[in-house]
């Protein structure tokens, strides 16, 4: 089965004017259960399910 995953921001609880992107990509559910995180809609790719890891992430390249 094809999966869209999305690269996502994480923002430092510190310093709220530096994100840092994810050096992956992951299924929405696995984004959404973070905290101060942002998805970034326009970055995405669309992957076999096999491809991605037990918590639905893939690395970047």
């Amino acid at each position: 089965m094809r999966l869209s995953v999305f690269r996502y921001r994480v923002w430092d609880k510190q310093d709220r004017n530096q994100p840092q992107i994810a050096p992956f990509y992951a299924v929405r559910e696995y984004i959404e259960q973070l905290e101060g995180v942002s998805i970034i809609e326009e970055d995405f790719l669309e992957v076999d399910e096999s491809d991605l890891d037990i918590h639905g992430r893939i690395a970047a390249n």
